[in-house]
């Protein structure tokens, strides 16, 4: 399998140990350019990372900052950018996509930097894109970090637009259950960022993902938009990636409840029907509330999250 074309994109905030580690399972398993992207980090953070990519042992190695990579088109077996600025997910990695899109890499393989590859991942999902002419998209089967006998999504999820909420894709499966239920499970309505494989012209006919979402809900709109150029996203059920821990859902911050909120709101407002959008506006707020008896601080900031989403204009 040629994958000399590829390149990995890891977005890094406040978290060098993890993309460190991140950085390590690729190096272990593929020889390809990895663009790291930081969003702006502690400078102590930073440090740590651009040590780490300075001394790790190649010699064709660049550490820039946002603006200055945009003078550049040559590519690099590892490239360092600092942003000025927390641009959030899509912002972030937009930087690093839009340089590998310029040094004429064929793929880009987005990677969350607590994320571990492992082996094989990469060529799944090349033979998953390569498969389609149409397909833009693949995402690997995310498993549990700390079990990774555990399945976290197939992929992706499912989106019930009345709720705002979505809902991942063989959950809590057994790993080892896998090839028996993937014929019986739904398709997904959309891919999860976490390990996707994502085509250059993608890049080209539909443009990079929309930085107005800030967090959450950009891979959706982005994998939506690129429907209507023609393009599908796939699952590599043959592609495994290690991804957070199985009590991920317990200690959510209030930020994590105004962006998700947000973002969900927005999506509905975009893609869906007025009346869609203002009843899940209710039931989402009415959700959040529910799970969040226990933090006042949750409820504020997850109805703040739907008030802003309503209160957004596209255009």
């Amino acid at each position: 399998m040629r994958t000399e074309k590829v390149c990995a994109i890891i977005l890094n905030w406040n978290g060098a140990d993890q993309t460190i580690a991140c950085l390590k399972s690729i190096t272990e398993n593929y020889s390809i350019p990895v663009i790291i992207v930081d969003n702006c980090s502690e400078l102590a953070d930073f440090n740590v990372l651009a040590e780490a990519i300075a001394n790790g042992g190649s010699t064709d190695v660049l550490i820039t900052s946002e603006l200055e990579i945009k003078k550049h088109e040559q590519q690099y077996h590892r490239c360092l950018i600092r942003n000025n600025d927390n641009h959030g997910y899509a912002g972030g990695n937009n930087i690093g996509i839009d340089y590998a899109y310029r040094a004429g890499f064929d793929f880009f393989w987005i990677l969350n930097n607590d994320i571990m590859v492992e082996s094989g991942s990469l060529e799944a999902l090349i033979n998953t894109i390569n498969a389609d002419v149409d397909c833009g998209f693949s995402a690997s089967v995310l498993v549990y970090s700390d079990n990774p006998d555990v399945v976290q999504c197939i992929g992706g999820g499912k989106l019930y637009p009345w709720l705002g909420k979505a809902k991942l894709i063989g959950k809590n499966l057994a790993r080892g259950e896998l090839d028996k239920m993937l014929p019986i499970l739904p398709d997904p309505d959309y891919l999860m960022g976490a390990s996707l494989l994502v085509k250059k012209d993608i890049v080209r006919k539909v443009g990079l993902m929309d930085e107005r979402y800030f967090m959450y809900s950009e891979e959706a709109d982005w994998q939506r938009r690129s429907i209507d150029y023609g393009f599908n996203f796939r699952v590599s059920s043959n592609s495994f990636a290690q991804h957070g821990d199985s009590a991920s859902t317990k200690n959510k911050s209030h930020m994590f409840h105004f962006y998700r909120n947000r973002a969900a709101i927005m999506y509905n407002k975009k893609f869906h029907s007025t009346p869609c959008c203002i009843f899940s506006a209710i039931a989402l707020a009415s959700i959040t509330v529910i799970q969040n008896l226990g933090s006042l601080k949750n409820i504020r900031y997850g109805v703040m999250g739907v008030v802003a989403g309503l209160n957004f204009s596209w255009r």
